[in-house]
Order: structure tokens, then C-alpha cells, then sequence
């Protein structure tokens, strides 16, 4: 998810500066509440372990070098699998910032395909949490640890099957290529270098990415749905500030700064962007439809049909976040400064708006509308995150067909939905660069149980290694 601006891409240093790393690998500790699996079958043991020990890893943006220390492991791991050295590189586009690439070679009859995953992880407090972060725990049905969901598991489902099916000594009728990020959660250098500077690197027909789309269960414990991410919104961020000259608490002016960005804040809080939709959020709103009551289900088709509906867009974005998100660009307030002395006027005051932009609305529209919104207050609006925006993946019928095929294949009856994701992910950058991306993380949760990035975050362990046999056979159908 991203948090910081991405001026550090212009500190990238090229294709030349292609380094493979020789540091030494850790010892990885283990943190046990329950028994660990007895007689787990060897590609599902090969899993667990690769789980456990990226979890050990603190790879966060304090820890650069556990960051290249966890990519080091996982080249070690595929090497010592048979992977030819070449075809595992290190990468370290900027100082601190590292990446692995991984060529599993095939008859290359048709375009390479491409599978995204990202190493690096939030910061965990290790004294609020129920167990150590940064050591794999299994409690009550679940693995326990800081990344098991976001997105040290997507790593595994990748790094595991290239090993399994090297070992099985498959040969697929392309190249597949593993490209795993270490910085997704802040700049996103490394995907940026890959979708560009490194294109030789990672070209292919499109890319699956492990770190967007899922399974969705109901409260009951049902599947409910899978989903596939097929576009994303573009994170923007600007500063609203007010200044004046300030003074003593005893004598108020009429321009205060901070009832001057109060009165913004409530105007843009009152506003509500338009309904725009694409081809993807139609189509997630028409398959969607049937896991809704009757009457929301009647209000998602008929916007589909006609997104001027406002009656009907106006009921399903009232009181549900998820679709007001999904219907249109949201900008909310995140941050709030002002003021230096409880008896002084203040000088200044500063909002953080936070936008979350439909792919195919121009960053500048919002802006300008943003302004209107405050046009006759003395108020600055200063960008502080520039977003780079990426229009949606058209969805081939022969990927979807094969999905859904899938789906069925181990899971039954459950509906498959194309869908947006309200976040960001490095997908934006291969999207931007003309490489179409589907998120298929294939990892099964219920709607209340996303810990991603907050305490005690866990997967299910059935979950985990179903998603892993789920790409097993993802990477075969899609790579014939």
C-alpha cells in the first residue's frame, strides 16, 4: 500500500547497476503455539518452512538490509532447486531499495507471463501483539505473523511452486517470470524500475498479481466469492494550508487559519464526487449482484445499466464505505495541524487530503475541483504525493474462462468477480507501462478478518495452502 511519494525514482541507477548480492543468510527463529502439521505433504512442508522463515524477517523500510537478506533466501532456495544462476538476479535499483527476478525457462512457443509479489512489510509493535511478528505462530487454525497476509504468503505461493515444479521437472510451453519487490508498502522504486528500466527483465503478455483479489467467505464460513483485481485507484495526496499574521488569543480576527481550513474541511466533507464507471466495475456490480438482498442487488444492476442513476447510486453509497468507494474518487482528511500557543492566533493550519482517484479521471480535474470548493478562502493547495495513474486491465475471456474453470474446479459453485481495488499496488506500474495485471491472490477470508498491516495479523492455514495448490495449477493452465 502506498504511503510516500515516488520522487526516489529519480535516484534509480539504471539497468547498469544490476547487482547480485553476496551477504550472508540469518538464522531465522520459529514461534510455536501449536504443534506444527505431522506428515504434511512435501510441497505443502516446503510452503510452511518457506513461510516461516520470511516471516523472520523484519523486512520493514527500517530494515533495508533484512529486506535484501529475506530476497538473498528465497535465491538461495530456487537455486539450490536447479535454477541456473542467471535466471536468479538480485536487483538494487536505489540505495536501500531491492528486488529479485526469477526466469523459469520454457519452450517459449508465446509470451512470457509475469507474477508479482512484494517482501517488504509494515513496521509491528512487537509489546501489542499477542505473539512475536516477526516469528511464524499457529493458533486456533491460523498462521500468525507480521506479512502472512500482506504479502509474504503471495511470495510463497510463487517461490514454492517454481520449486515444486522444477523439482517435478515440468517444462512450460513459455518463460515464466517471478518479479518481487522489496518496497510496495512505501515508494515502489523497485516495480517502477522493473515496469521500465528493467523491461527486459519482465516483459511479458500480462502479469498475475499475488497481492490483490481473494476469496471471500460469508459470517457462516461459506465461500461467497473470488475475486480479481483488474484495476486500481490512484492515490493522490495534497495539503490544504491556511496562513495570517497571527496575533494574541484576546483580540480574534475574523481570517483565523484555523477556522478558516475548519470551514474547507466541511465543504469538501459535504461534497460527493461523481458516479463514473468503467468496464470493470460494471461487470463487478452485475456478478456481485446475486450475493446482495433483493433490493440492493435491483439498485447494483440497474446502475450498471445506467451509472446516471442517482437514486439508485445515491442508496447504495449511503451508509456502505465499499461502494461509495467503488462508484466514485474519494478526498478525506487524514492529517491535521495548527496553532503554536494555546494563547496566540495561529499563524497556520494544515489539512492532508487524501484522494483515492477513479482510473480515467485526470489528477488535475480533481484539483481544479478541489479548488473551486475553497475558490474565495486563503487557502494554499500543495501536492505532496504525486500518484502515477493506471486505466484498468481489459479482462480476455480466455483468462477469465480459465479462472472461473478453476474456481469450480476446487471450490464449487462460487462467483467470480472482476473487480477494482479502492488501495494501490505496484500493479500500477506494469499497468501504466502497457503490461496488463490481474490480481489473483486466491487467499480465502472473511470480510471482518482483514489484519493486514494491524495486530495479530493472520491467515487461515487451510486458506494458505489451498491458495498454494490453487497457483500450482494456475501456473500450468495458464503457462499451456
Amino acid at each position: 500500500m502506498k504511503k510516500a511519494g515516488i520522487s526516489t525514482l529519480d535516484k534509480c541507477f539504471g539497468t547498469t547497476l544490476l547487482v547480485i548480492l553476496v551477504l550472508g543468510l540469518p538464522t531465522v527463529p520459529s514461534f510455536a503455539v501449536e504443534s506444527p502439521f505431522s506428515d504434511l505433504p512435501a510441497h505443502q512442508q516446503l510452503s510452511e518452512d518457506i513461510l516461516r522463515e520470511l516471516v523472520g524477517f523484519e523486512s520493514t523500510v527500517e530494515r533495508p538490509e533484512q529486506t535484501s537478506k529475506a530476497l538473498q533466501a528465497m535465491a538461495a532456495r530456487l537455486r539450490d532447486a536447479g535454477f541456473p544462476k542467471e535466471d536468479v538476479q538480485l536487483v538494487r535499483p536505489a540505495e536501500g531499495h531491492y528486488g529479485l527476478v526469477v526466469r523459469y525457462r520454457g519452450i517459449a512457443e508465446k509470451q512470457p507471463l509475469l507474477f508479482l509479489a512484494h517482501i517488504d512489510v509494515v513496521t509491528a509493535t512487537p509489546d501489542a501483539w499477542a505473539f512475536p511478528p516477526f516469528s511464524l505462530g499457529k493458533k486456533d487454525g491460523y498462521y500468525v505473523g507480521r506479512g502472512t497476509e500482506d504479502n509474504k504468503a503471495g511470495v510463497t505461493q510463487i517461490v514454492s511452486n517454481f520449486i515444486r515444479l522444477k523439482k517435478e521437472g515440468w517444462v512450460p510451453n513459455r518463460d515464466l517470470i517471478a518479479a518481487i519487490s522489496g518496497d510496495e508498502e512505501t515508494t515502489g522504486t523497485v516495480a517502477a524500475w522493473f515496469a521500465n528500466e528493467g523491461r527486459d527483465l519482465v516483459d511479458a503478455q500480462y502479469a498475475i498479481n499475488s497481492d490483490a483479489g481473494g476469496g471471500e467467505y460469508t459470517d457462516t464460513g461459506e465461500r461467497r466469492a473470488f475475486w480479481i483485481q483488474t484495476s486500481e485507484k490512484l492515490y493522490q495526496t495534497y495539503e490544504l494550508t491556511a496562513t495570517n499574521e497571527g496575533g494574541h488569543s484576546s483580540l480574534p480576527r475574523p481570517d483565523n487559519a484555523i477556522q478558516e481550513l475548519a470551514i474547507a474541511i466541511t465543504r469538501l466533507a459535504g461534497h460527493q464526487f461523481p458516479v463514473i464507471l468503467n468496464d470493470s466495475t460494471r461487470m463487478q456490480l452485475r456478478r456481485s449482484a446475486s450475493l446482495y438482498p433483493d433490493n440492493t442487488a435491483r439498485d447494483m444492476r440497474a446502475l450498471a445499466d445506467n451509472e446516471n442513476d442517482q437514486a439508485a447510486a445515491q442508496r447504495l453509497s449511503t451508509g456502505d464505505a465499499a461502494f461509495n468507494a467503488t462508484l466514485r474518487t474519494t478526498c478525506i482528511p487524514t492529517m491535521l495541524r495548527g496553532g503554536h500557543a494555546e494563547n496566540a492566533l495561529p499563524r497556520d493550519a494544515t489539512v492532508t487530503i487524501n484522494c483515492r482517484i477513479l482510473p480515467g479521471t485526470e489528477a488535475i480535474d480533481i484539483e481544479n475541483e478541489i479548488a473551486r470548493l475553497i475558490g474565495d478562502l486563503d487557502i494554499d493547495i500543495n501536492i505532496i504525493y504525486q500518484g502515477l495513474a493506471s486505466g484498468p486491465s481489459d479482462l480476455p475471456d480466455a483468462f477469465l474462462e480459465s479462472i472461473e474453470s478453476l474456481v469450480e474446479e476446487n471450490w464449487g459453485d462460487v462467483v467470480v468477480i472482476p473487480s477494482m481495488s479502492t488501495g494501490a499496488t505496484d500493479g500500477l506500474f506494469y499497468r501504466n507501462a502497457g503490461i496488463p495485471v490481474y490480481g489473483v491472490s486466491a487467499m480465502f477470508s472473511k470480510p471482518d478478518d482483514w489484519r493486514a498491516h494491524g495486530l495479530d495479523e493472520r491467515i487461515g492455514v487451510r486458506d494458505f495452502h489451498e491458495s498454494v495448490a490453487f497457483w500450482y495449477q494456475m501456473l500450468k493452465t495458464l503457462s499451456h
